[in-house]
């Protein structure tokens, strides 16, 4: 049976708000090395539990051992990244100056300094990485920013158990009471309740563009409005040039739909749109396509509201579009079964049918058939904003992909050559954001060590004196 937690109260949410200024004003003012050595041992207690934090999270989320294995063993990495910003405190210096730039005037020192309590609202998908000890809490914390996590209701279990390592290390580590916190609750008023909350001072929040954009804007017009960070939806357009496609059928194909169907096309990067230029040289590259999707494994979605919202779409496009490859005609026992379809279409179709644009979470994916060069720049203008978008090109190719690059760049967060996007490498140079609907703010990252610059503010100083 599974455990069911109770909604927050308006009363406990206040209470927990309360806690989470009163901690933040004491939490803030710990050394690096405290906070570092604090965080370190979320890592270690994390490590410690590894066994009973996947089961529990495959239990719950239907992610599979391996993926889950591979999703807490980066968690655990980017926890002790965090832990050695703040150990080094490079996060909060900035540059000093002089007034006027003469001899013995005023200086300007500029530091950083942290936010404010932080509220993490994560992802269905990621329950680990993107969740109660991901990237957000854990650069919030290193950086002096207390917590309050949202437990997201598809995987509460799996909160909890890693909320309850948190809490039994702060108390541990002698670390402010209320500096993270975890609140239960399915009904939305809970959300609202925690986004339009005095205390909040900023939202990171990773889910879907149409409850992104409605805490986005519950956020902008309260009486003192924050920053929202949101990591929404996401179609991640794939160009793939008339020469690599005649060149490299094949591997092109296997390529494309492994991207689509990784992780049972429950990820933000997946590639959702697929521009070639109409050819009579496509067919082999068709065909492929059309092999590689009846051979795919089925997996089982995260749970039966993913696979119900999934189905929906799916409907939706099989109403309006042509179904050039699928794989549901395969008996399986499985439950919410993550069947793989790829759409086809002409570019005209694309351009003139902004409801064929949003991103359908799951294994699906638009082949767009553009007549020329023309056409393949007109889609590209006409696509929103996107975490990624790929180009596959050969050598002589080369002059058409960097005009399309130069296209694209204003369109997206990362761009990949000759490769597919699913999966993040966390690093100091990865950039996981983008333009509108794929983020509320393109300049920062949610992903890798910049991710902390969410969670600062700066702050000058002028005629201090020095220390």
């Amino acid at each position: 049976m599974p455990v069911l937690f109770s909604d927050a109260s308006k009363q406990e949410i206040n209470q927990s708000l309360l806690l989470a200024e009163q901690a933040f004003n004491k939490f803030r003012k710990l050394d690096g090395l405290t906070r570092a050595k604090f965080l370190e041992k979320i890592g270690n207690e994390v490590e410690k539990n590894s066994n009973d934090i996947v089961t529990i999270a495959q239990n719950e989320t239907c992610l599979g051992k391996t993926r889950l294995e591979m999703e807490l063993s980066r968690t655990v990495s980017e926890i002790h990244t965090f832990a050695k910003l703040a150990r080094s405190e490079e996060w909060h210096n900035l540059p000093t100056q002089s007034v006027g730039g003469k001899i013995n005037a005023p200086r300007l020192i500029t530091n950083n300094i942290p936010i404010g309590p932080v509220l993490v609202i994560g992802a269905c998908n990621f329950p680990l990485a993107i969740s109660v000890i991901g990237t957000d809490t854990i650069s919030a914390l290193s950086v002096g920013c207390t917590v309050v996590v949202k437990a997201h209701p598809a995987h509460p279990q799996t909160c909890q158990f890693l909320a309850d390592i948190v809490i039994k290390v702060m108390k541990q580590s002698e670390i402010p009471l209320g500096t993270f916190q975890l609140i239960h609750g399915q009904n939305y008023k809970v959300t609202q309740n925690l986004v339009t909350h005095p205390n909040t001072s900023c939202v990171a929040f990773t889910g879907s563009l149409r409850g992104g954009a409605k805490l986005s804007k519950l956020s902008s017009q309260r009486k003192k409005p924050i920053p929202f960070h949101g990591e929404m939806g996401s179609l991640n357009p794939v160009i793939a040039l008339p020469h690599k496609v005649e060149q490299h059928p094949e591997q092109l194909a296997s390529d494309y739909i492994q991207a689509v169907t990784l992780f049972a096309g429950q990820m933000c990067t997946k590639p959702g749109a697929l521009f070639i230029i109409d050819s009579n040289c496509n067919t082999p590259f068709l065909n492929q396509i059309k092999e590689n999707v009846e051979r795919q494994e089925i997996l089982p979605m995260l749970n039966s509201d993913v696979y119900e919202n999934f189905e929906k779409g799916v409907h939706f496009l099989k109403q309006k579009l042509s179904l050039l490859a699928t794989n549901d005609n395969q008996l399986t026992s499985i439950k919410n079964p993550a069947y793989c379809r790829i759409f086809e279409l002409d570019s005209t179709e694309f351009i003139q049918n902004t409801d064929l644009r949003t991103e359908a979470f799951g294994p699906a994916s638009l082949l767009i058939k553009c007549k020329d060069e023309n056409s393949l720049f007109q889609c590209i203008d006409s696509c929103e904003g996107s975490l990624t978008a790929s180009i596959h090109c050969s050598k002589k190719e080369y002059p058409l992909a960097q005009r399309i690059t130069q296209k694209l760049e204003s369109k997206v967060g990362r761009m990949v050559w000759n490769g597919f996007p699913p999966g993040v490498t966390p690093g100091p140079a990865t950039h996981h954001g983008g333009p509108w609907p794929a983020s509320t703010n393109s300049r920062y990252t949610s992903i890798g060590k910049e991710a902390y610059q969410r969670f600062i503010r700066p702050v000058c100083r002028q005629g201090f004196p020095v220390n």
